[in-house]
Formats: structure tokens, C-alpha cells, sequence
């Protein structure tokens, strides 16, 4: 893989600005709006998304949604042949790309994709491809400032220049925007550090630094060691993350890093050492708990019904529990993953195929919140009339209190003259 020129990636690719920016019709909800679904990746007029949308994420207080996109027809001006990322103003009702340069103007040649949204809703980090005329290309997090309009490349050394080696898993900023984390491959004059395929990094905005805080795994063959997860707490103290194996072996690891302390630990072994299986999918706002997916019947007692469940690890004292059960306040009869869970821990979303979630409820979702502190589940992915939705929960980003939740869907029936065909971003609105 080679690196193209820093000139390619930041270059002009227009001689007239785009437009980024189309004002919709009054929002049909906002952040405080009664429980409703809505479909939010529509352009001018509620026109329908030409194009699949896809991974969409929520600042916290519900407000901004973020999600990329194949659609061509959301904002006047949008003349590429490649996907962008997209920001939703639920208050004003309006859609705004933001995979553009400093000017407004496209970049041309350039796939963007896997946004994230900070806490405040200003800072939005993309992972980005861009193409050189010979071919080559460079694979890079951007960041766009939404108050400042601008883009800067945050995917860079400690010398300020572009880190060589792909980077498209999505990247996280903190509250502040000052820390971006983002993973990329570790090479070094092209070749694989260790058997280590990619590392998790984090850039200082503030100071223009760049440090890799993810162990280096020794004793696999070449790129063999890979990061399969990472997640950082809202005030960027902590940062989870797995690291997994391709075959042979199929090893994995789990750590949480301590960046006040500037060192991590693992998690996935007992005090004696033995390994469990234990992850950390999300953090809450001041890194205390974190919340993982896992089979295993080991971590606490009376857990037999063999399926994965959703369990919260205090990272204090590392006491592990597990928080997901049906209405009755039984076991689930069906497996539970892609945990996320709020930054004052209340709330956690997931995905699940179990029946029996919700009482007094003869529906089934795919998507879930749970109140830790109620006990009580509610169906997220629920049609605008009621009923069952026709197809999946692909991808969800939620806000701080989980009462706002985006998620992508193929299904046509969520909301009344969903007819283009093609994956949507949808927000539903809970109590």
C-alpha cells in the first residue's frame, strides 16, 4: 500500500464551491419531542435518500445526527461519485455534508464513511480514501470543526505527517475535541510490526501529538494480531479496546488504558490469570463501567442458558454482572450483542433476537433500551402505526440519555412512503 502526497489529500477538487447545506421543512421532532420513529436521511422537501445510508451517531443531548451515505440528492451541489457524511440538525431541520474541505468545495476521488459525533455536537471525525491520478491512494481520519468550517486531517505523527497505513474503522473525539483515538495500521518501512496488524492511537489537538497506546502482541505470523474493538469513555480518560487474531490461533485480549495514569491492563484474565471472556464495547463518561456481549456461562452465577448476554464490568473493583433479562426478569431465550451504554450508566441500548423483552407487548425489535435502574426494556425499531418492522437493525448511535437512538434499517414499513429501496437512517423518540 503506499501513501499518496499530503497534496493530494488536502488539495482543491472544485472550481465552484458546493452548496452543503439544504434546509428541510420544518423538524418533525426534535430532541424533546413526544415518542415517535422518523426517518431523518431525506433531503429537501423529505425527498428520499437516492442512495443507502448508513452508521449513524448522536451527539448527546439528541440534537445532531451524523450518518454516511451513497445519496446524491440531499444537498444541491453534491456531483461526486462517492459516498459522503452527512450531519441532521433535528432543530432546524436542515442536513449539511461535512466531508468537504475548508471551502465547502468536494474533494473529488475521495470515499468518506464510519463518522462520529462529538458529545457537543461540533466536532465530526470521518474515516476517508482518497485517490492519487496514479492509482494510489491514502486512507486517513479527517475531522470537520462545525462552528469553525473547517477540515483538518487528524490521522498524523507526532511530525505532523499523514500515518502511513489504512485507517477506515471510525474514530472518537472526546467531549472537548481536543483527543481524537483512531486505529491504524502499524508498518514500518512496510513491513508488520511484531505480527501486529493495526494499533490504536490518540491524537493531542491541543498539543500536536500522536500516541500509540495499545500493546504490541508478539509470537503470530506476519499481520496476524489486529484491533477488533475499541471505545473511549466521553472525557477521554479511558479507552478500551480488544485485539483479536486472524488464523492460526484465534487469540483475543481485551484492555482498558488509563491515559491520566498512561499505562493499561487487561481484562479478559483473572486475578490468577486464567482468561475469561470478557470485552468492553462502551464506557461510561468517567470510565468507570463498561458493558460487553459474551457466551460464556463463567462469569456469573445461575447464567445457562447459553446465549450471549449483555453484562457491565466495574473497572474499579472489577465485579462483573450481568444487566439484560427479559420482562419477567428472567434469562433471554436469544443472544444479546453490540452493547452501548450511557454516560451516567443508567441506560443501555442493544441488539437482540430474544422474545419476551417487553411486557404487555406482543411486538418483537431488534433494537432495545434497558433502564438499569427501572429494570424495564423498550422496543426501539417500532413502525410509526405499531407492529413489527420488516427488516433489522443494522447500526445505532444514541444520545446521552438514550432517549434519542438512531439506527440504519432496510425496513420499508417504519415509516409511511418509504419507497426508494435502499437502507435509511431512522431516529425513534422514547420516554
Amino acid at each position: 500500500m503506499h501513501r499518496t502526497k499530503r497534496r493530494a489529500v488536502l488539495a482543491a477538487a472544485a472550481l465552484v464551491v458546493a452548496v452543503t447545506a439544504a434546509t428541510l421543512p420544518a423538524a418533525s421532532a426534535t430532541p424533546d419531542a413526544a415518542p415517535g420513529t422518523e426517518r431523518v436521511s431525506v433531503g429537501r422537501g423529505g425527498a428520499q435518500a437516492d442512495g443507502a445510508s448508513e452508521l449513524p451517531d448522536v451527539s448527546d443531548d439528541g440534537r445532531y445526527v451524523v450518518f454516511s451515505t451513497e445519496a446524491k440528492n440531499l444537498v444541491p451541489g453534491d456531483t461526486d461519485t462517492w459516498p459522503d457524511v452527512y450531519v441532521r440538525d433535528q432543530k432546524r431541520g436542515t442536513v449539511e455534508r461535512v466531508s468537504v474541505q475548508d471551502s465547502g468545495a468536494e474533494f473529488t476521488d475521495f470515499v468518506s464513511q464510519r463518522p462520529t459525533i462529538s458529545a457537543d455536537g461540533r466536532y465530526v471525525t470521518f474515516a476517508a480514501v482518497t485517490y492519487d491520478e496514479d492509482g494510489t491512494y491514502y486512507s486517513g481520519i479527517y475531522l470537520r470543526d462545525l462552528k469553525k468550517k473547517r477540515t483538518e486531517l487528524v490521522s498524523l505523527s507526532d511530525a505532523d505527517k499523514p500515518v502511513t497505513g489504512e485507517s477506515t474503522t471510525p474514530a472518537r473525539t472526546s467531549a472537548d475535541g481536543r483527543y481524537v483515538t483512531f486505529v491504524s495500521q502499524l508498518k514500518e518501512n512496510g513491513d508488520y510490526i511484531d505480527g501486529m496488524n493495526t494499533g490504536v492511537y490518540v491524537r493531542d489537538r491541543k498539543k500536536g501529538t500522536t500516541k500509540r497506546i495499545s500493546e504490541i502482541v508478539t509470537g503470530g505470523a506476519s499481520s496476524s494480531y489486529f484491533i477488533s474493538q475499541f471505545t473511549t469513555s466521553a472525557d477521554g480518560s479511558h479507552i478500551g479496546y480488544s485485539i483479536g487474531q486472524q488464523r492460526p490461533g484465534l487469540d483475543g485480549r481485551t484492555y482498558i488504558y488509563d491515559m491520566k495514569a498512561g499505562e493499561g491492563r487487561r481484562l479478559d484474565l483473572t486475578p490468577s490469570g486464567a482468561d475469561r471472556e470478557v470485552g468492553v464495547s462502551s464506557l461510561t463518561k468517567d470510565g468507570r463501567y463498561g458493558v460487553f456481549s459474551a457466551r460464556s456461562g463463567d462469569l456469573v452465577p445461575g447464567d445457562t442458558n447459553e446465549k450471549y448476554d449483555i453484562f457491565r464490568i466495574d473497572l474499579r473493583t472489577d465485579a462483573i454482572e450481568r444487566i439484560v433479562y427479559d420482562a419477567e426478569g428472567g434469562q433471554t431465550d436469544g443472544d444479546s450483542t453490540e452493547a452501548r451504554i450511557t454516560p451516567d450508566g443508567r441506560r443501555v441500548v442493544f441488539q437482540s433476537s430474544a422474545p419476551g423483552l417487553v411486557a404487555d407487548d406482543p411486538g418483537k425489535g431488534s433494537l432495545y433500551v434497558r433502564d438499569l435502574r427501572t429494570g424495564k426494556n423498550q422496543r426501539v425499531d417500532v413502525p410509526q402505526g405499531g407492529g413489527d418492522a420488516d427488516s433489522a437493525v443494522s447500526h445505532f448511535g444514541i444520545a446521552a440519555d438514550a432517549k434519542t437512538v438512531a439506527f440504519s434499517s432496510d425496513a420499508t414499513n417504519l415509516v409511511t412512503g418509504d419507497t426508494n429501496g435502499v437502507r435509511d437512517i431512522f431516529v425513534r423518540h422514547l420516554r
